[in-house]
């Protein structure tokens, strides 16, 4: 009689226990996908279809990409492992995200082991679950990025002024030069960057407005490809970071 009761009160009380497992599951964030060298716009193409149509496709779930970084979130933006401008705007045009569903965080616990990468990750945020941990947190809405791609002598010299007149004009934005390579970088390179460090030097600018880096390519590239010659320039804004507690 007592075994019966009990089964009965148990396949009672099961739907409930299973949808507070199921609610309990949901309020956690999930890691979906950590690159620690390389996610270039393939890969980034199938990681926005997971995002997007399998693990935050309700529409009050939130994105959160954490940079996994000692540099500041400028710098961490400007060296990622991921593309993960092209993920977002993937999830805008194909999954109806707004800028305000995508947070960028900043972490110095889950540093990469490959130098001038920043290793990278994406993380699905049911509502009212706890982001991961972070030291800094804003949203992609707050975030301005204006890259300038270089392909000659003089583009560069013209792309390095314009820079200059950028963070001159505006005193929150930051400035990132980052001289790529695929497997050694070519001496041309390495010539071009000394250059930038020597010119923003003379500058009026405070050290700590510009970065000059030496980076491994994180995107595609053929086999075969001649090395780049040419760094890349990143003028980066972000309105509205704030400091978070370390967890």
């Amino acid at each position: 009689m007592r075994q019966a009761l009990a089964l009965i009160i148990g396949l009672f009380l099961w739907p409930y226990v299973f949808l507070r497992a199921q609610s309990s599951t949901r309020s956690e964030a999930k890691l979906v996908h950590r690159y620690e060298e390389r996610c270039g716009y393939s890969c980034a193409q199938e990681l926005a279809i997971d995002l997007g149509g399998s693990f935050a496709k309700e529409s009050s779930d939130t994105i959160a990409i954490r940079f996994c970084s000692r540099e500041s979130l400028p710098v961490a933006l400007s060296t990622s492992a991921a593309a993960y401008s092209y993920v977002i705007t993937i999830l805008q045009d194909s999954y109806g995200y707004t800028p305000e569903r995508v947070l960028f965080l900043r972490s110095e616990d889950c540093v990469g082991s490959h130098a001038g990468i920043t290793a990278t990750e994406f993380w699905a945020v049911p509502k009212g679950a706890a982001l991961p941990g972070s030291i800094e947190t804003t949203s992609a809405k707050s975030v301005r990025i204006d890259s300038m791609a270089v392909k000659s002598t003089r583009g560069y010299q013209a792309a390095l002024k314009k820079l200059q007149d950028k963070l001159l004009a505006d005193s929150q934005a930051v400035g990132i030069v980052v001289g790529s390579y695929y497997k050694t970088p070519s001496p041309l390179m390495k010539q071009r960057l000394r250059a930038a460090k020597e010119i923003l030097a003379r500058s009026k600018l405070p050290r700590g407005r510009y970065f000059v880096r030496l980076a491994p390519w994180t995107g595609e590239y053929s086999p075969g490809s001649p090395e780049p010659e040419y760094p890349n320039l990143f003028v980066v804004d972000v309105a509205k970071a704030k400091d978070t507690p370390r967890r």
